[in-house]
């Protein structure tokens, strides 16, 4: 765990620990967010509350009968950063809740946040809470729609070698017109091998094959990178900029998810999406790098050359294999 990440959970279990304290100032200012109907308080009195009253009448009622709040214990809670300055949390905790005349137990509430480092603590720039829904087994937390565990996807990581170099000679507006031009060949590629875009990110494009389900999801990330490289060879034929793809593909478990409070985008993180980064900085100029677990999983349908252990960050040596 990365210093960040543990300083997002740490600012993150702020959150509720002043449920805790009713007499701390601060939780009145955080309750005052949320307005009369307390709309935006967890995940609502709908999912966490079950419509016993409105929000904004049972936690005057709760506060006013007891000199404490909500005891909270966390069950787990684990961090993945996103970028960065941005740290994504997930926790389950047991909300305990003193009451007049009973004491009301919630367990387990599964709480998701995002946090931005602004200083300390950091910045919560959004939260969700909810309880299981027990008639559903495919989401990671359900009742919320995202984030969702993929047991098992490919995911492709391409970028440009001399990218820096290029962009500090050529006039801004040229180099848009050139990526704008290839990202949206690589757009139609990938949509024909049911391969999903995840984003660009400079010179940078991230894909996806399995989000569906599909077994082949390596088999089919790997056609579809041939034919983006197969395009690339092209292109360079007869345009005056020529463009050196390098890519990299890793298999393994994600979690998918929405992000953002104003613009949101569908996002996968994990160390599944760290190595397959990783295979795309260990590629050179015109090969696929695959890892050791992905060629695997292709070996029957493609003819690999093995590299042996290569350095990478924070990983180590890890084996590779480049598709011939």
């Amino acid at each position: 765990m990365t210093k960040l990440e543990q300083r997002a959970i740490e600012s993150f279990e702020l959150m509720w620990a002043y449920l805790m304290d009713t007499k701390d100032f601060r939780m009145q200012k955080y309750l005052a967010h949320y307005g009369v109907d307390f709309k935006g308080f967890g995940s609502g009195r709908s999912e966490v509350w079950h419509g016993r009253e409105d929000m904004h009448t049972y936690i005057q009622r709760v506060f006013k009968a007891r000199d404490t709040g909500f005891l909270v214990k966390t069950k787990w809670i684990e961090a993945f950063t996103l970028a960065h300055d941005l740290v994504a949390v997930w926790a389950e905790v047991v909300v305990t809740i003193p009451d007049t005349s009973r004491t009301i137990i919630i367990d387990p509430l599964r709480v998701t946040g995002v946090l931005r480092d602004t200083g300390e603590p950091m910045e919560i720039v959004h939260w969700h809470a909810s309880v299981p829904d027990v008639s559903s087994d495919s989401e990671i937390w359900p009742g919320l729609g995202e984030p969702k565990w993929y047991e098992e996807i490919s995911v492709l990581f391409t970028d440009f070698v001399g990218f820096s170099n290029m962009v500090s000679t050529m006039p801004a507006k040229m180099i848009v017109h050139e990526l704008n031009r290839i990202f949206t060949a690589f757009d139609e590629i990938i949509s024909s091998y049911h391969v999903d875009k995840i984003k660009t990110i400079g010179d940078s494009y991230m894909a996806a094959s399995g989000l569906a389900g599909n077994s082949d999801h390596a088999s089919l990330m790997v056609r579809a990178t041939k034919e983006m490289h197969a395009w690339i060879e092209q292109y360079n034929e007869t345009s005056s900029l020529k463009w050196e793809m390098r890519s990299g593909i890793h298999s393994g478990p994600v979690i998918g998810g929405i992000i953002g409070t104003q613009k949101l985008n569908f996002d996968l993180w994990g160390d599944t999406v760290n190595l397959a980064s990783r295979m795309e900085s260990a590629s050179v100029a015109g090969r696929i790098n695959l890892s050791a677990y992905t060629y695997e999983l292709i070996k029957q349908n493609f003819s690999c050359e093995y590299r042996g252990k290569i350095d990478t960050k924070d990983k180590g040596k890890l084996e590779m294999y480049f598709v011939v």
